[in-house]
């Protein structure tokens, strides 16, 4: 049986609805649900759309990325754990099939049903893309070859074809030649590493551009590469958990299976992290000050109007300086444009 679900649950706010019927008698306002929803939560006050949507003065840009990012990945994670939960419940063959089904669905639609906050480790990815861990044997001599080589990669077709080339020498250490391979596929956005505990060279890559890897290729200097040719690189991806969950939904049996409790309990693991990410976020929201009032609000787009009219072709200076406002007090801002 698969363990209970733990304390770290995040629930989604009632609706207006939901309330009225709870209470048939009066129908609560928008305020008192609001306000009922943030009691129930026990202090995690964690804003959804409908919060930012109905406040949008509460937050700038870059806040409400980070909380749209936490919630997509939460709400993710989430509907995965209920659908491998589901599987444990006694129920028809048939039953069985669908929920399966559902399940195999939500997991290969990662990237879709998550907005890419959420890698193939089903790992929450807040400010970075989904990275994929590859390894590519080919390249591995590059790291003991004791003969001097150019060697220059190249990613993509014809016109559209990107060329990066370094040097590697004898005398070069093994830091060193990180260093310069990093140097030549960082323009690939391609970051490579040694991994000690393993001892293989790894290479990280954002999940978006891993189909264009089909067309990366490498020329040398006719010592670990040839020089007249250009030699297709295959890199593998490392095994993830995201295959393993597909092995366990398709009932693939493999050598280290992974069973629906492991699965439920890693899910929750990562889910007990986005809930840290919740409480940083509502300690954001705490120190902000409270949002412009509508007729300061008003007073202020009369004076940007203003000020915007009679700029007289220094529009950029001043655009410029209306972005810094972003990440400043309301109260500094406001002094700024009223001059009070």
């Amino acid at each position: 049986m698969l363990s209970p679900l733990s304390s770290g649950t995040f629930n989604r706010p009632l609706s207006s609805e939901g309330a009225t019927r709870a209470q048939p008698s009066t129908v609560p306002t928008t305020h008192e649900v609001l306000e009922r929803v943030a009691s129930s939560r026990q202090g995690l006050r964690f804003p959804d759309e409908l919060l930012i949507s109905r406040e949008p003065q509460r937050f700038n840009t870059q806040l409400n990325l980070q909380i749209t990012a936490v919630q997509r990945a939460s709400d993710y994670l989430n509907e995965a754990e209920l659908s491998l939960r589901g599987l444990a419940q006694t129920m028809s063959r048939e039953k069985r099939q669908r929920q399966l089904r559902h399940a195999r669905q939500w997991v290969e639609r990662r990237v879709q049903q998550s907005g890419g906050t959420v890698d193939r480790n089903f790992t929450a990815c807040l400010d970075r893309p989904a990275q994929i861990i590859f390894q590519c044997e080919a390249l591995d001599p590059l790291l003991v070859t004791e003969q001097r080589e150019i060697i220059t990669f190249a990613l993509g077709e014809g016109t559209f074809r990107r060329w990066a080339s370094l040097v590697i020498a004898p005398e070069m250490s093994l830091g060193q030649r990180l260093f310069a391979l990093n140097r030549a596929l960082g323009q690939f956005r391609i970051w490579c590493y040694y991994d000690l505990p393993t001892q293989r060279l790894l290479f990280t890559l954002p999940e978006s551009q891993w189909l264009s890897m089909a067309t990366w290729t490498v020329r040398g200097g006719g010592i670990c590469f040839a020089a007249d040719s250009l030699t297709v690189l295959r890199p593998q991806p490392i095994p993830c958990f995201e295959q393993q969950l597909h092995q366990l939904l398709t009932n693939e049996t493999t050598a280290v299976g992974l069973n629906a409790e492991q699965a439920v309990r890693h899910l929750q693991q990562e889910r007990q992290k986005l809930l840290r990410q919740r409480q940083q976020v509502d300690q954001q929201l705490a120190q902000r000050d409270l949002p412009v009032e509508g007729q300061q609000a008003l007073r202020m787009a009369k004076l940007i109007r203003q000020q915007l009219s009679a700029c007289h072709g220094e529009f950029r200076g001043l655009n410029q300086a209306l972005q810094c406002q972003a990440n400043l007090p309301t109260a500094v801002v406001y002094q700024l444009i009223v001059g009070e």
